[in-house]
């Protein structure tokens, strides 16, 4: 790792020593994922934007569940702290999560229960970038990026000291939140600092969620309203100072994140309807079993530390306009134990990690449940980014090199230690020609990957091109493609053990081949009598699709499953149309989207946990007076489409309704009409000062609601109905 940090000096050094001369004016910075310029309109990415303050007065969620409900986007959960977003179909590696353009090096790939740590202090906003675009931003993105930009460290000088205190309760889940962040400039020097807290308790769900129609007639007599295990407490520290000058700048960033969270279900002793990439369940529910783990805590403690030098060089009469670069260094771990409950403390109030080592719990009653788990992922990455382009085009050429070791100790160590390290070259083009605006990325990845016993290393190249013009006064087209390699992850690599989550003994494959995703995308936008119309229509061919297939064998009580591949076809679409409407005070917007997505092997037999088709109708509506509201109306369909457990020729060609349970597979999902409100008033106290003032609902009718998507959907529920407020002092 220190031949990472070593190379990143050397060659910011070099750039430094040559050219001593600066740029008359700072360019203006913004913070992006995108490396084309983000200010150009006419770019044509699909993308999403969440802006900070309606994320500040909403809802303490998931990552995932921030973003699921907007097109073409959903998540896949586990309980209240963890939401893996789902971007068209695909998710876990194939979805990659972006700080301020560079990846989270956490451990949310090596399990669906772990949770991608993401800190929203000082944040400006989320971006999502779906399709063709996303090789632009990191390797691998098949399915898209989610990029959380914060202003960590400023890039522009800061011209007034500014404080921020908020708070928050939730019903929902007996649960409190809080943040404070300050941000000012002193002798020159810009500095930013935020700290967050929630402490949320376990979530309400509506009657019989967990068992509908009177089954489990053993259970019925204590109909649960609250899901155990699904409390969450995080707390986050984040601080930054830089300095800007004509010539650039330069700046340091230090991020501190803890957590602990309960576990809902950790699948010791369990039936599993769900799969794992691709595995089959036999969808059994073995609710006796169920009882073995009542009166103990199952929580996971995590604590992420990151550290960010980065910074931008201006130089002049040269090749190259400007040079950004960045070191990155984060330490992660996250520990995964059982513990024996002690009367009705683990409300979700008292969890801050330092009770549940498991070393006060001799585990009696629980047939000794071991030392827990701990897995550690240390990395560290380089990356430099050079402006080589003119006034007639944008042009960039990049270098990326990051290593990765991963560690798994104790009660679960499921993958051997493994060490990663990925170089990559890539050369980006935005070009506005006579017959259209042209997007164009071409990328090198070097892959290497190592355990003690086995190792994988490959040379990846891809391609990314995207075309659009506007073929009529109201009428935009944009076509793309994309020709994107991925490696496979070091789970599906070297995994050999039992993994309790998905009661499976899970072996992977060294010899498995990369990932070949050929994506088609077509995007037509209209505007008509005062509407607006957006279609997406998009086609993704994977060669080598990497899945987790049950086996007839069975090892330490579990059924085997082995990583394996097979080709397979993601093809769907997003439809929105759109009105604005100019009101007295205001304005309201109006909108109706519909989004559908079809996972099938070619050799046929759907891909599990495919994502049911949604109707989203939005209502948002901004006044004039700082009063703003928000309804939002999600029609998520049932889904039939589902897996099973062995690949029959012909076996899933008939009609949708045709499957609603499949004895040896998944089980299909009902469907479920999920409605959220949100209103907030902004009080100007004075010029520079406001109090804003928010109120929610989150699933207002209390809807049962089951997420496919998710490997528990039978046995984590989605929450019950969470109304709450916050309180955030801008002065």
């Amino acid at each position: 790792m220190k031949k990472i940090i070593y190379i990143g000096l050397s060659v910011i050094a070099s750039l430094a020593i040559a050219n001593f001369s600066v740029a008359d004016e700072l360019e203006e910075v913004i913070v992006t994922s995108s490396l084309i310029d983000p200010t150009a309109n006419d770019i044509s990415n699909p993308i999403h934007v969440l802006d900070a303050r309606s994320i500040s007065s909403d809802a303490t969620q998931s990552v995932g569940t921030l973003i699921d409900g907007l097109m073409g986007v959903s998540s896949s959960d586990f309980g209240a702290a963890v939401g893996q977003p789902v971007i068209r179909g695909l998710s876990g590696s194939r979805v990659k999560i972006l700080n301020n353009g560079k990846v989270v090096r956490d451990i949310s790939s090596l399990g669906p229960d772990h949770s991608n740590e993401i800190d929203l202090g000082l944040l400006e906003q989320i971006e999502i970038v779906r399709g063709p675009s996303s090789l632009l931003y990191a390797n691998g993105a098949v399915g898209g990026i989610v990029n959380i930009v914060d202003n960590a460290i400023a890039k522009q000088n800061i011209t007034a000291t500014r404080f921020n205190l908020g708070g928050g309760y939730e019903d929902g889940n007996g649960g409190n939140t809080g943040h404070a962040s300050v941000v000012g400039n002193i002798g020159g020097l810009n500095l930013s600092s935020s700290f967050q807290y929630s402490n949320l308790g376990n979530y309400n769900i509506p009657e019989h969620a967990l068992h509908e129609d009177g089954e489990h007639g053993g259970h019925d007599e204590h109909d649960a309203k609250t899901l155990e295990n699904s409390d969450f407490e995080k707390t986050g520290l984040k601080i930054g100072v830089s300095k800007v000058e004509d010539w650039g700048y330069v700046g340091v960033s230090y991020a501190d994140s803890s957590s602990t969270y309960g576990i809902p279900y950790h699948g010791d002793g369990h039936g599993h309807d769900d799969d794992h990439d691709g595995d089959d369940h036999d969808g059994d529910d073995h609710g006796d079993e169920h009882e073995s783990h009542e009166g103990e805590r199952i929580f996971a403690d995590t604590n992420s530390e990151t550290l960010n030098f980065e910074g931008s060089y201006n130089l002049t009469g040269g090749l190259v306009n400007t040079a950004d670069f960045y070191i990155r260094r984060t330490s992660y771990d996250h520990t995964e134990q059982h513990a024996e409950e002690h009367g009705d403390d683990h409300d979700g109030d008292d969890h801050d990690g330092d009770d549940h080592d498991g070393d006060d719990h001799d585990g009696d009653d629980h047939d000794d449940h071991g030392e827990g788990t701990l897995f550690t992922n240390e990395s560290t990455e380089f990356g430099l980014t050079l402006d080589i382009g003119s006034n007639e085009a944008i042009e960039k050429l990049s270098l990326n090199i990051a290593q990765e070791e991963f560690a798994i100790t104790g009660h679960e160590a499921f993958l051997e230690p493994t060490q990663s390290d990925e170089i990559t070259l890539g050369y980006f083009t935005s070009n506005k020609l006579e017959l259209a605006h042209i997007d164009f990325g071409v990328r090198y990845d070097r892959i290497e990957r190592e355990s003690k016993n086995s190792s994988y290393e490959a040379d990846l190249g891809s391609i990314s091109a995207t075309a659009s013009r506007e073929i009529a006064k109201d009428l935009g087209v944009s076509i793309g493609f994309s020709s994107v390699l991925k490696a496979p992850s070091a789970m599906e690599l070297f995994v050999n053990g039992p993994h309790l989550v998905t009661q499976r003994f899970e072996k992977g494959d060294a010899t498995l081949e990369a990932e070949k995703a050929n994506n088609f995308d077509l995007a037509l936008n209209a505007a008509v009598s005062g509407f607006d119309a957006n279609l997406n229509l998009y086609r993704n061919n994977i060669s080598n699709y990497i899945y987790l297939q049950d086996t007839e064998t069975k090892q330490e009580d579990l059924v085997v499953s082995e990583y394996r591949q097979q080709d397979a076809v993601f093809k769907g679409y997003e439809l929105e149309i759109s009105r604005s409407l100019a009101l007295e005070n205001g304005s309201l917007e109006v909108s109706l989207g519909r989004d559908y997505v079809d996972a099938q092997f070619d050799q046929g037999g759907y891909i599990p946990r495919s994502v049911p088709t949604r109707n989203i109708l939005n209502f948002n509506y901004k006044g004039n007076n700082g009063l703003d509201w928000a309804l939002s109306v999600k029609d998520v369909q049932k889904q039939s489409k589902v897996a099973a457990e062995e690949e029959e020729e012909g076996h899933h060609n008939e009609g949708e309704g045709e499957h609603d349970h499949d004895e040896h597979g998944e089980s299909a999902t009902d469907g479920y009409v999920w409605v959220n409100f949100s209103l907030s008033q902004e009080i100007k106290t004075s010029e520079s000062e406001a109090i804003t003032v928010s109120f929610f609902a989150k699933n207002l009718l209390n809807e049962i609601a089951k997420n496919h998507s998710s490997f528990v959907k039978d046995e984590v529920p989605l929450p019950g109905r969470n109304m709450g407020f916050k309180v955030n002092y801008n002065f």
